[in-house]
């Protein structure tokens, strides 16, 4: 629920907000490893998504982002949009891959090759996963911070926004709900994957101002359980 005093704004139908407030959230609170190992700090966890993290090393922070994000896109049938950009600058695009076109890595850059002739449909889930694991391979944090326009410093964070330090290791978390008060205040809940590949989950607030996990941020840097993010880390697609 929403503290006493906020309200959601209204989210359009099929819009990456409604999708973000629309996703599950499993009942077990503990956060595992890709391993099925738990996590041996909970203390940051506020609920756990329901989305499999199982035996996926390559699905860390960024790549928690960009799943969510290209099965947003993928549940609009807005196909040519799934794409994101690799370390080194190559665009990895959905709509090539199921075209036949295969990423490979020789020395620091990437080549675009076809390897089949056959397209395969973009329709299909199985598909938009075999492909997001070679974004998760090469993109990241650094490379996300290319493809997101960073936000005017002290900005609202909105819905789909992101919490981003690029670098090796980085960190992103994406705001993922959002409630407004009569005051113009802005509360939000953030979620974030990470290192080693784990769950997904709601994290909570390091601040005492609102029921758990809703928190504000003021401007500047901004500080969360596992990370503090410097001033002018917030990202919008």
């Amino acid at each position: 629920g929403v503290p006493a005093g906020f309200v959601r704004p209204v989210a359009a139908t099929g819009s990456f907000t409604d999708y973000l407030r629309k996703l599950v959230l499993k009942q077990n609170k503990t956060v595992y490893y890709y391993t099925g190992q738990p996590k041996p700090n909970q203390q940051a966890t506020y609920a756990v998504l329901d989305l499999p993290v199982r035996n996926n090393s390559l699905l860390q922070c960024a790549d928690a982002v960009m799943l969510i994000r290209a099965s947003w896109l993928f549940d609009q049938q807005k196909y040519e949009q799934i794409h994101f950009i690799a370390t080194d600058g190559t665009w990895l695009n959905y709509r090539d891959w199921c075209k036949g076109v295969r990423y490979v890595l020789k020395g620091k850059k990437l080549l675009t090759v076809r390897r089949s002739a056959q397209s395969v449909s973009p329709e299909n889930r199985a598909n938009l996963d075999r492909f997001l694991q070679q974004v998760f391979a090469y993109c990241g944090t650094a490379s996300l911070s290319k493809q997101m326009k960073r936000k005017i410093p002290n900005s609202i964070p909105e819905a789909g926004d992101v919490f981003l330090q690029p670098g090796h290791p980085g960190h992103v978390m994406l705001v993922v709900d959002l409630a407004k008060n009569a005051k113009g205040e802005t509360i939000f809940i953030l979620l974030q994957g990470f290192m080693p590949a784990q769950d997904i989950h709601l994290v909570k607030s390091v601040q005492t101002h609102y029921p758990q996990p809703w928190q504000r941020f003021s401007g500047g840097s901004f500080q969360t359980p596992e990370w503090n993010f410097p001033a002018g880390s917030l990202y919008q697609w």
